[in-house]
């Protein structure tokens, strides 16, 4: 065995203090409440901290926006779940040439294409498909009237 092993460990001096340590504890808080009165005063010194102006900033205004945005896609998410479009391809086309939209776009198939419908829908209304067939009939029938022959 060596001679460091042999020691004892040196034991650790305790401070005791005679008396009350309340003096020394508000010394020890009123230096922290000095200290960050300091730092407020130092901020506003530097212009970092602006509280004589009382100016505000309305935050609601921009939060509603997009809300009420938010609120109105999911509005119109929830109006197209509900919108029963037809699985016949050839109605999905008619009603696609009716609302002005293009057929086909480039590698849409038939369900992208009833998506498609059920998004204009949702954004139009789904009347919309309804007046322009509407409109399409009296226009033939229109048509028609000009084509009899008339007798006088």
């Amino acid at each position: 065995m060596s001679d460091s092993e042999d020691a004892a460990p040196a034991m650790k001096r305790t401070r005791v203090y005679y008396g009350s340590l309340e003096e020394k504890e508000r010394e020890r808080l009123g230096a922290d409440a000095m200290r960050g009165g300091d730092a407020v005063k130092a901020g506003i010194e530097a212009g970092n901290i602006n509280i004589s102006s009382g100016e505000t900033m309305d935050m609601e205004e921009r939060v509603s926006e997009r809300q009420q945005e938010a609120l109105a896609a999911f509005e119109r998410r929830r109006r197209a779940r509900q919108i029963m479009v037809s699985t016949d391809d050839a109605e999905v086309k008619a009603g696609l040439r009716a609302l002005g939209e293009p057929i086909t776009l480039f590698g849409e198939g038939p369900a992208d294409r009833r998506e498609r419908l059920r998004s204009v829908l949702s954004v139009v209304g789904p009347d919309a498909l309804k007046k322009s067939r509407r409109e399409e009939e009296r226009a033939k029938r229109s048509q028609d009237e000009c084509q009899q022959t008339w007798y006088h």
